[in-house]
């Protein structure tokens, strides 16, 4: 139906429920017809809906605007409009009559008086708690008609909280469940500049990555403009025309811009810090998320039989565009891998190993040529990890095709294919093709996935490192980007692969042979390892000390004694030195780098006379 058409839509019944009905007018006459239906996702279906309400046929409600202050992260009072409308609470800037922001009820947790401050009250928002306060002479009567609207239009309850703040709890709970030092002390931090449509210029901030949160600071003030929980991020886009600008997407669907001269490094640090507090579902890529493409939420994985039918789009793409079929795919799938990769027990389920094994052939088949846009390459790598990061996935490496499977492949298995597809993005030498692949390596050196088979992991490994002439292709592009300061993302993700084969305890899967002879290429590029400590970018540092620590410790002595030489003429012994002693944090990241470094000092200076006298002379 045009918006045109639509006269109203909303919540059947009282309370939470799952029913909501729709109007809209038939032909040209007076008639109207109400159909109902019904969704779990009613809350956001209709925030989402009324967001073109102005353009119903009927119901072009205004809300009533209210005159306001909003309490601003530099401790001064804003002048500001709010407009409470069917969908949420609008902030208006008075000057241009443009809304700045938008508080949607289904993100609202409640309201609460501040009773020290006239007019005072905050929207507890986010999910996090997070406090926004205004004061109004209207305060009442803006509370009333929120909770009202966001009842009557979403089919939600909101409650003004009994017990009020004073000014002081709210300076100090402002940032709600992540007010705490741990959530909001830097382990790095990045100059930016943010391109908003708040400012009509880029403003400057510091982006500062803690343990759980993006935190952006104002660079005069220190003071905290606004934080974003690691959990909530959904992607990391980098712009492909301007090398400085990326985005960050979050799964309540906001998105935030940003240029930096370091983004390649701010990006390589963030996926870290990302993933390490526990969200698996984050890659790095070049095509925004079309949210159009993806059915369901952002916030939750999609439903088994969205799953399904995408992944048997892979194999027929129902618009015969198949470029097409594997963004929808990817927008659907969780980056972590399939979900519902298992076939369930019971009569009608279907073979979902089947369906995995035959996605993967249809990603390998688009051989002749590789697509020419860059990011539909980078797009297919990303299918591929999303499916071999399931148990199907990593086993087909190996397995693909069967004997007898008869698909016209038996010529060429899963894994030639997969490494002539890889050979050739590499040429591309495009950075995020080249990221993408490697990452896909990764999920194929080491299983992603929960109740994995060891046997397996040997055999894929066994697999990946058995050409030498490949692992010399992965090193050049290791080499060439620590030279030339670039790709931190391609950097970043090689350490994840070298770790995957040399360092314990992941080093226990790898063959003794294919292990010595990559331990010695890596050994004879040591000075490229250095070159890696002194990296703005924690994580590289991190991975290039676990490379180093695996090559001292499993290499003959000769190549020990050269490290130790290097870690003197490339003045790495100083900076570990500095870490091993004056680390001070409560983060586990933080305390095993520490413990890293540490490590690294003891083997550098290990029966090395040299070493020895310039710890004296600096002790």
């Amino acid at each position: 139906w045009p918006y045109g058409d639509i006269c109203g839509i909303g919540p059947v019944g009282k309370g939470q429920g799952t029913e909501f009905s729709l109007t809209f007018r038939k032909g040209s006459g007076k008639k109207s017809e109400t159909l109902k239906f019904s969704t779990e996702h009613r809350t956001e279906l209709l925030t989402e809906a009324l967001r073109f309400r102005t353009e119903f046929s009927e119901g072009k409600i205004t809300g009533r605007r209210y005159n306001c202050y909003k309490h601003h992260w530099s401790d001064t009072r804003k002048p500001v409009n709010l407009e409470v409308t069917p969908g949420g609470i609008d902030q208006i800037d008075p000057h241009t009559n443009r809304v700045v922001c938008s508080y949607d009820y289904r993100n609202i947790e409640g309201f609460v008086e501040v009773s020290d401050y006239q007019g005072g009250f905050c929207i507890v928002y986010g999910g996090f708690g997070r406090l926004h306060l205004f004061a109004s002479e209207h305060r009442d009567e803006i509370i009333r008609s929120a909770i009202e609207h966001a009842g009557n239009f979403i089919g939600i309850m909101l409650r003004l909280r009994r017990e009020g703040l004073t000014f002081e709890d709210f300076v100090t709970e402002r940032l709600g469940k992540y007010s705490s030092d741990e959530s909001i002390t830097s382990l790095a931090e990045f100059v930016v500049q943010k391109i908003t449509t708040r400012h009509p210029e880029p403003v400057k901030r510091i982006l500062a990555l803690t343990e759980t949160c993006l935190v952006e600071r104002d660079p005069a003030s220190y003071n905290i403009v606004t934080i974003k929980p690691f959990g909530e991020v959904f992607a990391l886009i980098c712009d492909v025309d301007n090398p400085q600008v990326f985005t960050v997407e979050f799964i309540r669907g906001q998105i935030r811009k940003y240029s930096s001269t370091e983004r390649d490094s701010l990006l390589a640090s963030l996926l870290d810090g990302v993933r390490a507090s526990g969200n698996r579902d984050v890659c790095v890529k070049m095509a925004p998320t079309q949210r159009g493409q993806r059915w369901g939420l952002l916030s939750m994985p999609v439903d088994e039989e969205v799953e399904s039918l995408h992944l048997r789009f892979l194999a027929a793409p129902p618009s015969g565009n198949f470029a097409d079929a594997v963004f929808k795919f990817n927008a659907n799938i969780s980056y972590s891998g399939v979900l519902h990769a298992v076939t369930q027990d019971g009569l009608f389920s279907e073979n979902k190993e089947k369906l995995i094994n035959n996605a993967i052939l249809a990603l390998l088949a688009q051989e002749a040529e590789l697509p020419a846009v860059n990011s539909e390459l980078e797009s297919h790598f990303q299918a591929i990890r999303r499916l071999v990061a399931s148990k199907a996935g990593f086993q087909a490496f190996t397995q693909l095709p069967k004997s007898g499977q008869g698909s016209g492949l038996t010529d060429a298995t899963f894994r030639e294919k997969l490494g002539v597809k890889t050979v050739k993005a590499l040429k591309r030498n495009n950075n995020g093709v080249t990221h993408a692949a490697i990452d896909m390596l990764c999920a194929l050196m080491c299983p992603m996935h929960d109740d994995y088979d060891l046997r397996q992991e040997q055999l894929n490994k066994a697999s990946l490192l058995s050409s030498k002439k490949f692992l010399e292709n992965l090193l050049e592009k290791f080499i060439t980007n620590v030279h030339h300061g670039t790709g931190a993302l391609v950097i970043s993700s090689l350490l994840d692969f070298l770790t995957f084969a040399l360092c314990a305890p992941y080093s226990e899967t790898t063959e003794g042979q294919q292990f010595d002879m990559l331990l010695e290429m890596v050994a004879s590029n040591g000075r490229t390892l250095f070159k890696l400590f002194q990296h703005p970018s924690m994580a590289i540092v991190k991975g290039a000390g676990l490379v180093m620590k695996a090559v001292i410790e499993e290499g003959d002595k000769e190549i020990a004694t050269k490290m130790q030489e290097l870690a003197l003429s490339e003045g790495a012994l100083p900076r570990h030195l500095h870490t091993s002693l004056f680390t001070v944090s409560t983060d586990q990241r933080m305390l095993t780098n520490r413990q890293l470094s540490r490590h690294l000092v003891g083997l550098w200076t290990a029966e090395n006379p040299v070493a020895m006298n310039l710890l004296k002379r600096i002790l």
